[in-house]
This record gives C-alpha cells, sequence and structure tokens, in this order.
C-alpha cells in the first residue's frame, strides 16, 4: 500500500462521526452498534457495559458522540453526561432510554445533552440526533417533545436548551457515592469501586448526609430518586 494510499485511508476515517455506545444490556448496545456501522459516515469506536468504562474510553479516543443508556447502575446516563462535558467539551452526548417521564427529562436536559431519544421511537430519530443533535440545540424523539416543553424548553424536534443549577448540592464524586450507596454498596465495597480508601468512602457517606439532612438510608433512597438520580425500579 502506498504511502499516498495510507494517508487518504486515514483523512477518510477522519471525517466520519465517531462514536461509543453504553448500555447496561448487552442486546442493546450490540443492536444499536449494528445499526450505525451500517452507516457509512459513522464510525462505532466501540460498546461497553457501564458508564465509568464509558468515561475512560471517552478520555482516551475523545469521539464526536456518545450514545449513553439513562438507568445504569453504578453510574447513571446523566452523571455520565456531566462528566463527559467536564473530559470532552468536543463530545456529544445522547441519551438513549425506555424512559419518558418528567423527571428524566428534566435532569437530562439540564445535563447539557445533544438528545433525547426514546428506544421505543423510530430508528432515524438515533441517526438524526447524531447529525443534527448539539448542547444548544437539543434532537427529542416526538414522544418527550411535549414532555420539555412543559418542563419549560421550547418545543420543537430540535430545542434551545434552557440552562438550570442543579438541585443537588453534593459534589459529582459525592453524587457517584450516593447513588452506589442506595443501590445498597457497603463503605468496602464502593472503596473497591471507585479505587479509594474505606475510610474516605465513609467519609463521603458522613458528608454526603450532612450536607442533604438525611441520616437513614430509606430517605437517602427516596431523595436520590426524586431527583432522578436513581429509579426505584432498578433496586
Amino acid at each position: 500500500m502506498s504511502l499516498w494510499h495510507k494517508i487518504s485511508r486515514n483523512k477518510l476515517a477522519s471525517m466520519k462521526t465517531t462514536i461509543l455506545i453504553a448500555d447496561d444490556h448487552v442486546l442493546v448496545s450490540k443492536s444499536v452498534s449494528a445499526l450505525l456501522r451500517s452507516i457509512p459516515d459513522f464510525h462505532v469506536l466501540g460498546e461497553c457495559n457501564n458508564g465509568r468504562d464509558l468515561i475512560k474510553l471517552v478520555a482516551q479516543y475523545q469521539p464526536n458522540v456518545a450514545i449513553v443508556d439513562l438507568g445504569m447502575p453504578g453510574l447513571n446516563g446523566v452523571e455520565v453526561a456531566r462528566r463527559v462535558r467536564e473530559i470532552s467539551r468536543s463530545t456529544r452526548v445522547i441519551i438513549l432510554t425506555g424512559y419518558s417521564d418528567q423527571a428524566s427529562v428534566e435532569q437530562t436536559l439540564e445535563a447539557g445533552v445533544a438528545g433525547y431519544i426514546v428506544k421505543s421511537g423510530a430508528t432515524t430519530d438515533l441517526i438524526r440526533a447524531i447529525r443534527e443533535g448539539t448542547p444548544k440545540r437539543v434532537y427529542l424523539s416526538t414522544e418527550v417533545a411535549a414532555i420539555a416543553e412543559r418542563a419549560g424548553f421550547r418545543s420543537s424536534r430540535r430545542t434551545a436548551r434552557r440552562g438550570r443549577v442543579s438541585r443537588c448540592p453534593l459534589s459529582p464524586r459525592e453524587r457517584e457515592v450516593l447513588q452506589l450507596i442506595v443501590e445498597g454498596n457497603s463503605n468496602k465495597r464502593i472503596a473497591s469501586m471507585l479505587g479509594i480508601t474505606e475510610a474516605t468512602a465513609k467519609d463521603h457517606r458522613k458528608h454526603i448526609k450532612e450536607k442533604l439532612g438525611i441520616r437513614d438510608l430509606p430517605t437517602l433512597t427516596r431523595y436520590a430518586i426524586g431527583i432522578g438520580m436513581i429509579r426505584a425500579d432498578m433496586l
């Protein structure tokens, strides 16, 4: 192969939209990947089944688009969207989910995503969201456009995002620990998952309770559900 041909192929690959996919249901991620791989101007870099692995892959590959499930255990889609914006400003996050309730829509749009697509909708929605969605002009499935309007976002398939301050006073790490707490993980398990000491995990738990003014696990769980961090059907 000539050097010119190698350069041409690399240039062609760089012109494609690069994509990473995260969904804790393997069949879903594989199906989405197969769909997008069939589109000539898309290049799927890979799939993973949890938010933490996606964050690592985004940091490594800096893709154009990350397609993320909303209800993932350990690190939910909203938190993933926030983290991606911090580590790769050029990566647009598109939520692909089965949830279309108002709390989920509000939390997701506030996180600055480029698209909110319902899994039961048309595949053309996902493709158009990848091509057209941006943090300022969010592409919405038809199923959630009216919900977004009720939440104060302009109603259209591509809608301007309304910025708001998060209702959660916790730091990114504390939000991550809170989700792990309400999922039933011990301090030792949280420490192992996050690569911190057990004492640090215990301190995080203490600070979370102090900031929220909550002392017991059932109330913490209700709080996490109330702000859309976790869903009751995930517990």
